[in-house]
């Protein structure tokens, strides 16, 4: 039971799709994207049920990808895409769009090549941040 979560955002994202389905971790590069963390878990339907159509259509397959998310605001789903959770519909929903901006960044630093610098843990402060078009007043509403 996670009680800070108020709102689920499920998206097909076409850019966070390839990181679920890769080993590469979908790791932020954005001061906005900073509560990606280490990079979101990976949710497998076939280390439940076996061969699925990825959807998420029984309890068992809805408490399995609970526990993938654990503390974390997002899971990326295989093959699939992701599902983001949030203490209000407002954050939820800028974190959807953040995680699919900074896929698409990091997707884009990847194809430049070399080391990529992330937002590591010298900067856990910024984990928390809400996104700078929402004000922190809209954040808790």
């Amino acid at each position: 039971m996670r009680p800070d979560v108020n709102a689920i955002i499920h998206s097909h994202s076409p850019t966070i799709v390839p990181f679920s389905v890769t080993k590469y971790p979908l790791k932020p590069i954005l001061q906005n994207a900073a509560f990606l963390g280490e990079g979101p878990p990976i949710f497998d339907a076939r280390d439940v049920a076996g061969p699925t159509n990825l959807l998420v259509e029984t309890p068992a397959l809805g408490k399995a990808i609970a526990q993938t998310l654990g503390k974390a605001n997002i899971v990326l789903m295989r093959g699939h895409g992701d599902t983001v959770v949030g203490p209000n519909v407002r954050l939820a929903t800028c974190w959807a769009i953040y995680a699919e901006v900074n896929a698409r960044q990091l997707a884009q630093a990847i194809a430049i090549g070399g080391p990529i610098t992330f937002i590591e843990d010298e900067q856990p402060s910024m984990r928390g941040m809400t996104p700078v078009y929402v004000s922190s007043s809209l954040a808790k509403a």
